[in-house]
């Protein structure tokens, strides 16, 4: 479903649930009944089936706001489609529900047209990268917002091209990427990579990078390769510390700052 899409059934339910809500006045004013087959009973029961219908087509942009609204949502709707709630709380519930879609439904629908630039920097800061190369920038782009959108496992996987790169980029920088080139002239996989990086004497590596640099390949490759395994924020927050230890020295080794 597209945001205008989204946005066209966000409107149709508050104009519904107004229509809703002057049913059960009017019917009120005139002493008569919501229920069984009469003029209101019948106009009102169409109301609530299409609320009910909007609100089932809603409930996964709905989702975004968070359970408590969420349900707060679901609660008012479900007073203005009671046969027997007073005028009163339909009426209190009309205004609550029109205040969750402006305040935060729709604000949140916004962002399912987001732009491609993710608005936090959570895995890794792009000043970090920026002035480098574009490739590394577009990557920490593509890792950050994955990790933005709850995306753990493409966020890992990214995590883990970055760290692969940025070895090769090490070893090319200083003429020694024949160091990690197979018998066809291709680069070795990153468990290779990372072991020869290890015990490399070319260069000083922090201790912090040469810890972490495993658990980086550890987690990139469960999230590519496992089947039964996926990530969670607790598993990437594990190795964003020790990543930015990583970007430094290797960026620096590699010249690229």
């Amino acid at each position: 479903m597209t945001v205008d899409e989204t946005k066209a059934l966000v409107n149709e339910l508050q104009t519904e649930a107004s229509n809703a809500l002057e049913v059960a006045r009017t019917a009120q004013r005139n002493n008569k009944s919501l229920k069984g087959e009469n003029y209101y009973g019948n106009k009102f029961h169409a109301s609530v089936i299409t609320l009910s219908r909007l609100e089932a087509a809603l409930k996964p942009s709905a989702v975004q706001i968070g359970s408590v609204s969420s349900s707060a949502l679901s609660r008012h709707i479900s007073t203005l489609k009671s046969e027997s709630a007073p005028y009163a709380e339909r009426y209190a519930a009309l205004k609550q529900l029109k205040l969750i879609i402006q305040s935060e439904l729709l604000p949140s629908i916004e962002t399912m047209s987001a732009s491609p630039v993710p608005q936090s920097e959570q895995v890794l800061p792009l000043s970090v990268v920026q002035g480098t190369r574009g490739y590394l920038e577009r990557i920490i782009t593509q890792a950050n917002g994955c990790y933005e959108h709850q995306w753990f496992d493409a966020s890992s996987v990214m995590i883990r091209k970055f760290v692969e790169i940025l070895i090769i980029e090490v070893y090319e920088a200083n003429g020694k990427d024949s160091e990690i080139k197979d018998g066809n002239g291709e680069f070795l996989m990153l468990r290779d990579l990372i072991s020869r990086l290890l015990t490399q004497t070319h260069w000083n590596l922090s201790r912090e990078t040469r810890r972490e640099l495993p658990n980086v390949k550890n987690l990139g490759d469960r999230s590519a390769h496992n089947r039964r395994f996926i990530a969670t924020k607790a598993d990437v927050d594990k190795v964003t510390p020790g990543l930015r230890v990583i970007a430094d020295d290797l960026l620096h080794i590699a010249k690229l700052k």
